[in-house]
């Protein structure tokens, strides 16, 4: 019998969110695939299952045999705050495992995420937003938000507002 967590609801919504942060600026500059729970990333520690991927056009081919092997531009886990250092820590390394160049675990509770690029040699520096409190992908070179949207969790229509896709009366 699955028995829900108390952060359950919130992850689904991060998860959510997530696919649509991404999605926007892959597909405004057909960069790649975004794709939501489900996916499956093989590797040497057995199968992984982010809450999103971001898989660039270079390696799109490989999403149509079920599982993907290589070519993860970016992966998302969405967590909680209570998920420990050891377990983190633990994940990291099976995502840089697979080289997945850039990795983010998302505490749902806490609307904060800790973000991480890949080093030469597969392990994970922490990116901190800059001093205006901004993140920018290593991945996807488009993408630049507000550290604070993982609290917010803003709409499509402001996201989209905000990078100047749109205008709204």
């Amino acid at each position: 019998m699955f028995v829900a967590s108390p952060h359950t609801i919130l992850q689904a919504r991060h998860q959510a969110w997530g696919v649509m942060l991404l999605s926007i600026v892959a597909d405004a500059y057909e960069l790649g695939l975004v794709l939501g729970k489900g996916v499956v990333l093989r590797g040497p520690h057995g199968p992984l299952m982010p809450d999103v991927v971001f898989v660039p056009n270079e390696a799109a081919e490989q999403v149509e045999s079920g599982s993907i092997e290589s070519g993860i531009g970016l992966a998302v886990s969405v967590l909680h705050s209570g998920v420990s250092k050891d377990e983190r820590k633990t994940l990291r390394e099976a995502f840089a495992a697979i080289h997945v160049n850039e990795y983010w675990q998302i505490d749902a509770d806490k609307g904060r995420a800790h973000l991480y690029q890949a080093s030469a040699k597969w392990t994970y520096d922490k990116i901190a937003p800059d001093k205006a409190g901004m993140h920018y992908s290593i991945v996807m070179e488009e993408l630049v938000f507000p550290a604070i949207w993982f609290k917010e969790l803003p709409s499509v229509w402001d996201m989209m507002e905000w990078w100047g896709m749109i205008q709204r009366d």
